[in-house]
């Protein structure tokens, strides 16, 4: 007997299945296309925009004319143009983004506008007007699946509890994607892996990584963070939610106050602070500063008149020096000399401080070190001027 010839059969293509993972999409939003009288650009644009929303969860995505030409095969200029139609159309909205226009399908489908414009009373008409119609499809390919014939109403079934959703692989896809885009503009880059864990266990959506990435561009032109030595590793930034944080851009009213005591007391003699160039070393030194003096709350008004006043200033003193913690010291020191009524220091109370003693030696002529005890000092000063009085 001859062999048989062998037939090679083509193979039936795998059809796709939802397993592979499928974009959930209100029927409203479907028959309202079907209804709207668009150009074949525009339904390709909803077509990729349903997909990259939906399909991945979201409300809105930031696409770029690149990714629509890829999807559609329509040029970016075509696709910016056709875009600019349906947002005036109102069937998109459209949001700035940080690295492109972040789009929406407008949902409220009876604010569609021009073309777009649909009758709402014949939307969801289907489901109410064929409630009972039975029709008939084959499952799976289009060839006939030896006969077998499944009958289903135009009704929505229920969901199945092994439906998916999301797209895993896509979805991590892009979280990754995410992730080194921020990795990038992250300015200390240490311990990769914890911070990959960190940005994993936020999972941030479009809008959150949009806010994160606008968090991370204010510290990063704060002035903590010209310091790298104050710049957190980016895992702790991320888990402390450091893109929520504030920063300081300006002078409070009262820090200005402050600054504005100084210059009308010492402007003339050393120069005037800039209230406009804000400092944010400055301003946490005048909290400081204010705080110091907290037990009366009127000391600043006073404090740099009598320093004006009333004290020899070294030459390197300033504002920062005299509201700064030594120069403070170094202040109420001086203050304690006395002087007489044409500028001369009086000579009681000298020895109510250190520095009061130490001045009192130096206008004596009486030299000592840094090292020798400030009541040794005090004793030799009482003994200059019980001198100087008996030769009177």
């Amino acid at each position: 007997m001859a062999l048989a010839d062998v037939i090679h059969l083509p193979e039936h293509p795998r059809t796709v299945q939802v397993e592979d993972g499928f974009t959930r999409i209100a029927h409203g939003i479907l028959e309202a296309l079907a209804l709207a009288n668009l150009g074949k650009r525009h339904y390709k644009i909803m077509l990729v925009l349903c997909r990259q929303t939906y399909g991945y969860n979201k409300k809105s995505d930031e696409i770029s004319l690149s990714q629509f030409h890829d999807k559609t095969g329509v040029l970016p200029p075509n696709v910016s143009t056709a875009i600019d139609e349906l947002v005036e159309m109102r069937v998109l909205l459209r949001t700035p983004g940080k690295y492109a226009a972040c789009l929406a399908v407008n949902k409220a489908y009876a604010q569609w506008t021009g073309k777009a414009k649909v009758d709402v009373t014949q939307l969801w008409g289907y489901q109410n007007d064929n409630s009972s119609v039975i029709e008939t499809i084959n499952e799976g390919s289009q060839i006939d699946n030896d006969g077998v014939i499944e009958t289903i109403t135009t009704k929505d079934n229920p969901k199945r509890n092994n439906q998916k959703t999301t797209p895993k692989e896509n979805l991590s896809r892009s979280l990754r994607d995410r992730f080194e885009i921020f990795w990038a503009a992250y300015p200390k880059k240490r311990s990769k892996d914890k911070a990959e864990k960190a940005f994993a266990k936020r999972n941030p959506d479009e809008q959150l990584f949009n806010d994160l990435m606008a968090g991370l561009e204010r510290a990063k032109t704060s002035e903590q963070w010209q310091n790298p030595q104050f710049i957190p590793h980016a895992a702790t930034w991320l888990n402390g939610g450091g893109w929520m944080d504030e920063f300081q851009t300006a002078y409070s009213d009262a820090e200005l106050a402050v600054i504005r005591a100084f210059n009308g007391a010492f402007g003339e003699r050393v120069g005037t602070i800039d209230e406009a160039v804000f400092v944010e070393a400055r301003a946490g030194a005048i909290r400081a500063f204010l705080g110091k003096l907290a037990a009366d709350p009127e000391a600043w008004k006073r404090y740099f008149p009598a320093v004006r006043d009333k004290v020899d200033l070294p030459p390197h003193a300033g504002f920062d020096y005299l509201i700064s913690p030594k120069g403070y010291g170094d202040v109420k020191g001086r203050m304690t000399i006395k002087r007489n009524p044409d500028g001369t220091r009086a000579t009681g109370d000298w020895d109510k401080s250190a520095s009061g003693i130490k001045a009192k030696a130096k206008e004596m002529g009486i030299s000592f070190s840094d090292e020798e005890p400030v009541p040794a000092i005090a004793a030799r000063v009482r003994a200059a001027l019980e001198k100087m009085e008996n030769r009177e």
